[in-house]
């Protein structure tokens, strides 16, 4: 296993379908481990099957768009998580990589909407709670893809 908290994780995922084969975020999980360790086969199996159990879970949706991001099969990654974007309003991580997969496909004008998406959202967990890095990394990302260096630098000048 990569790490201790991997091994952790995967054991309870397999825990977890050991009780309910059903759960559909345990078989993404699985999912997910299993791409990590490039057993992609194994992984699209399972993202498959989490897929079929629960189409509507946010959960799923990101992790059969990281799935298919890792497999760079961008045009379903981008499907993956522009679900997984309107599943969760909260969701910062799935328009900035969206930003990746339209950029890849060569969609400059939903890569641009997917920053504005990114940028939106993290301004308004900012505004709940101006100590979040992971926000502010994800503001001065979007920022910065958008064309504006300079206000992206007075973002990390000003919060940190």
């Amino acid at each position: 296993m990569r790490n201790r908290s991997t091994s952790a994780t995967a054991s309870a995922a397999e825990r977890a379908l050991a009780l309910d084969a059903h759960l559909a975020e345990a078989h993404a999980v699985k999912a997910r481990i299993l791409s990590q360790y490039g057993r992609h086969d194994e992984a699209s199996a399972e993202i498959d099957i989490a897929l079929r159990l629960d189409p509507e879970s946010y959960e799923v949706n990101k992790s059969a768009a990281y799935l298919r991001l890792r497999q760079r099969r961008m045009d379903e990654a981008i499907r993956f998580y522009e679900k997984a974007m309107a599943l969760m309003e909260m969701d910062v991580n799935s328009p900035t990589l969206l930003m990746t997969c339209y950029g890849a496909v060569g969609d400059p004008e939903n890569a641009r909407r997917a920053a504005q998406v990114a940028l939106a959202r993290a301004e308004r967990i900012l505004a709940q709670d101006q100590n979040n890095g992971a926000a502010m990394g994800y503001a001065v990302c979007a920022l910065a893809f958008l064309g504006e260096a300079e206000r992206a630098r007075e973002w990390i000048t000003a919060r940190c």
